[in-house]
């Protein structure tokens, strides 16, 4: 089955990501608009922001979609991110769904983060490699959907050795998918530091991520649709012990428990 990857016209981090890819891999022109093929992975570019592309059009069904994007960070520190997408309560202000999430393929987000990490020490880049919360749209393609961006400014998005690291994870990520234990994980910031070790040291493969902010309106229908929309399943919970206050585990533990899902304390 194929992969595609989505690259806006508007996000100049998908358009050096897209350029880099085309040189690097070999994609050619279709015949079909603004769509490339190397092998099994399309590359279509798009005409809307990546996380407003809510539809796919153009007949191809794949494993996977993945897109290249720019990362913004309030510190503008150099990024490198990956992230499944959804929207874990009542806002959907990026697009998507409120309280929806995407499916997921957890062994092509580990294969993306360790990517990441191999070029990161060839090239000896100055980037943070990190992986992030669930967090904006799309969720409603129907298929495991997982951004891959460069951030975070202008000076980053237009780099190409950023492109090119991004380029190579995402092909790892369409093509050569890194098995790992399959997990969904819990707790701790937005950047999802413990569970970034828990890929590189435990050999873990994440489904979604619900950051600390998502026990502030607390939904356990969110819970089982993140186990439910993980491609193969999942039986674990990896959770950030000390990034969940304590009355708001006691509650995530008793609807796991209920799921007969295992508990990993990180």
């Amino acid at each position: 089955m194929p992969s595609l990857v989505i690259a806006s016209k508007l996000d100049p981090a998908a358009q050096n990501i897209a350029v880099e890819l085309r040189r690097l891999k070999g994609f050619r022109e279709t015949g079909v608009r603004d769509l490339f093929r190397s092998g099994d992975v399309y590359l279509k570019q798009v005409d809307t922001e990546g996380i407003y592309t809510d539809k796919i059009d153009f007949g191809l069904k794949p494993d996977v979609v993945i897109f290249a994007s720019r990362h913004r960070s309030e510190s503008n520190e150099p990024a490198l991110t990956v992230h499944w997408t959804g929207n874990t309560g009542q806002r959907a202000d990026f697009g998507g769904r409120p309280k929806s999430l995407s499916f997921t393929d957890p062994p092509r987000l580990r294969a993306a983060l360790l990517e990441f990490d191999s070029v990161r020490e060839r090239e000896k880049m100055n980037y943070a490699v990190t992986m992030e919360a669930t967090h904006h749209g799309p969720t409603e393609l129907g298929f495991p959907t997982l951004f891959v961006e460069v951030g975070s400014t202008e000076l980053e998005f237009l780099d190409k050795v950023a492109g090119t690291a991004a380029a190579e994870a995402i092909w790892s990520a369409a093509t050569k998918p890194a098995k790992g234990k399959v997990a969904v994980g819990f707790g701790g910031g937005h950047y999802c530091n413990k569970h970034c070790a828990a890929i590189r040291r435990d050999g873990y493969a994440f489904s979604h991520i619900f950051s600390k902010y998502f026990f502030d309106d607390y939904d356990p229908s969110m819970v089982r649709m993140a186990y439910e929309r993980t491609a193969g399943g999942a039986g674990i919970a990896v959770i950030d012990w000390k990034g969940i206050r304590g009355r708001e585990r006691g509650r995530l533990l008793n609807d796991l428990g209920s799921m007969n899902v295992e508990i990993v304390r990180v």
